[in-house]
């Protein structure tokens, strides 16, 4: 195959497995599983499934969504010169692809909330305000960024893992910026970005991350000077995966060091060239090929997964409170592969009774 047509497989077979990482993200058991403003269960006890998960969704995990940004920016730019006139073509495009799925998500989420809250109230958090009391400032920031119980945390929308399509937006919005950064500055302005990104020097913001803006201007960076990413990383496969294993080792071990924060950035940067080196040499090879369907399921998946990935974990807790760590790590694991494969069962007999309806609720995608 053509380097051409090697980097468009990248892309295509990068796409689930990247949804999948995020979905072990949110099936992660942090600081436990509340219910009615009690927190029922807490993961402190079982080390084994710390362990496990900090190692799947706090490391390898957390390279999924700014590879996404990176994607985004690369096919933003792809192919095409840069002008106003183009510019408003592909927001006008965007609209459609990226605005209407991100509405339409965020307002089945709030009909699902209205739903657990009346039917099901001894499930929920009890830290959410009842939709039946929305103000119409509350349903602006259910749309954008809800408050968040934490003060250290910037605010999601009510589908919160919508907020990296809420980000993306706002980065495609200022992409004319982007575009003058990365052909003016070239490498130099990406390695600004990925400084500034690695130290956490960013306004915080809802909408403007600093993760959007490095990732998607990377990606740009490739198709704005016209250069195939796959070729120019493919030297760096085997230093790629020796540094990403150690940093991936370092991280996992010195996790919840205050300077830890800096080498696990640095991870996640190693990781995209990492993972899009090994997805390049596999598929080079013959290792694997691409999948239509699991490609184009990955939105769906996606935008789908975040509640009821939430309410099986709980479901669980409640009536099958695990109690020894493979019960645990069955639960963390279990609760992610079953919420993927009834999205994908969800998503096929969509594509096939309702083909026009699943295209608008995905973008085309």
């Amino acid at each position: 195959m053509t380097n051409d047509e090697l980097q468009s497989k990248t892309i295509a077979f990068l796409r689930f497995p990247l949804i999948v990482g995020v979905v072990l993200i949110h099936s992660h058991i942090t600081d436990g599983v509340v219910m009615n403003g009690v927190n029922v269960f807490s993961p402190v006890d079982f080390p084994v499934y710390r362990a496990v998960s900090n190692l799947l969704s706090d490391v390898f995990a957390r390279v999924a969504v700014p590879l996404f940004f990176f994607i985004s920016g690369f096919l933003f730019f792809y192919k095409s010169a840069f002008s106003a006139s183009v510019y408003k073509d592909k927001l006008r495009k965007r609209a459609r692809t990226v605005l209407v799925p991100y509405l339409f998500w965020n307002l089945v989420v709030v009909g699902l909330f209205f739903l657990a809250q009346t039917l099901m109230p001894s499930l929920t958090s009890g830290a959410n305000k009842p939709i039946m009391d929305y103000s119409a400032l509350d349903w602006l920031k259910a749309f954008w960024a809800k408050d968040s119980p934490d003060p250290d945390k910037i605010g999601m929308p009510i589908d919160y893992p919508l907020w990296f399509i809420r980000d993306l937006m706002m980065v495609m919005l200022f992409s004319p910026i982007v575009y003058g950064w990365v052909r003016c500055l070239r490498q130099y302005g990406m390695i600004v970005l990925g400084f500034l990104w690695v130290m956490g020097w960013w306004i915080d913001v809802p909408g403007f991350s600093l993760t959007a803006f490095f990732f998607f201007s990377f990606g740009a960076f490739f198709s704005v000077h016209r250069r195939n990413f796959v070729v120019d990383m493919r030297p760096l496969l085997i230093p790629s995966v020796g540094l990403y294993t150690i940093l991936a080792v370092c991280d996992l071990y010195f996790m919840g060091e205050p300077w830890c924060r800096y080498l696990h950035n640095v991870g996640i940067i190693v990781g995209c060239v990492c993972f899009i080196n090994l997805t390049a040499a596999c598929l080079e090879r013959g290792l694997c090929r691409v999948s239509g369907f699991l490609a184009g399921s990955s939105f769906f998946v996606y935008a789908y997964h975040g509640m009821p990935l939430a309410l099986a974990i709980k479901v669980v807790v409640r009536y099958l409170p695990p109690g020894s760590e493979l019960e645990v790590i069955g639960l963390y694991l279990g609760s992610a592969c079953v919420v993927i494969g009834i999205g994908l069962a969800l998503y096929g007999g969509m594509r096939r009774c309702v083909p026009s309806f699943l295209s608008l609720i995905t973008g085309g995608r």
